[in-house]
């Protein structure tokens, strides 16, 4: 089988390095969804509380109490759509891992696509509250996207210069 037949195009190690990352995050991802999809049709507040007293915290500590309110004000719907959300989460960062590791050509544009649509809703929420974690998100994504792109117009102008 020569090159032209394969399926998909030789791998570069910035690829496999980003489709590692994103295959971390799927993994991440799939584990906080079976952790939400644990909880439905339960109250997760004794759970947590549970939590708190093992570790010898303090449960009227502010921040704890802040944390542990949080937890138990999650209704039934919202638990739903974060199971949901995780779990859609997880299975595009799989498919765009796998995609990247293998080699394939559509999994730079899914990568593409999917990461630069969300460079907005990032900005949005560094502006609404700047933290570091934020900010280093946004400039990984950032440079993923930069790093496909270039790739990209890299692989495009080598074809044409093999054509002409």
């Amino acid at each position: 089988m020569d090159q032209r037949e394969r399926p998909h195009r030789r791998r570069h190690v910035g690829l496999k390095v980003i489709g590692v990352l994103k295959l971390i995050s799927g993994v991440m991802a799939l584990a906080v969804g079976l952790g939400v999809f644990r909880y439905l049709g339960h109250d997760p507040g004794p759970q947590a509380e549970r939590v708190v007293s093992h570790l010898g915290l303090d449960l009227h500590n502010r921040v704890i109490h802040a944390v542990v309110s949080r937890i138990t004000g999650i209704d039934r719907a919202h638990l739903r759509a974060i199971e949901f959300g995780t779990f859609f989460y997880a299975a595009l960062h799989t498919i765009e891992g796998l995609g990247l590791i293998l080699g394939y050509h559509w999994a730079e544009y899914l990568v593409i696509v999917a990461t630069g649509s969300l460079v907005p809703f990032e900005i949005y929420e560094i502006v609404r509250r700047f933290t570091a974690v934020r900010v280093g998100l946004f400039l990984t994504n950032v440079a993923i996207v930069a790093y496909l792109v270039w790739m990209l117009m890299r692989q495009h102008r080598e074809r044409s210069v093999e054509g002409a």
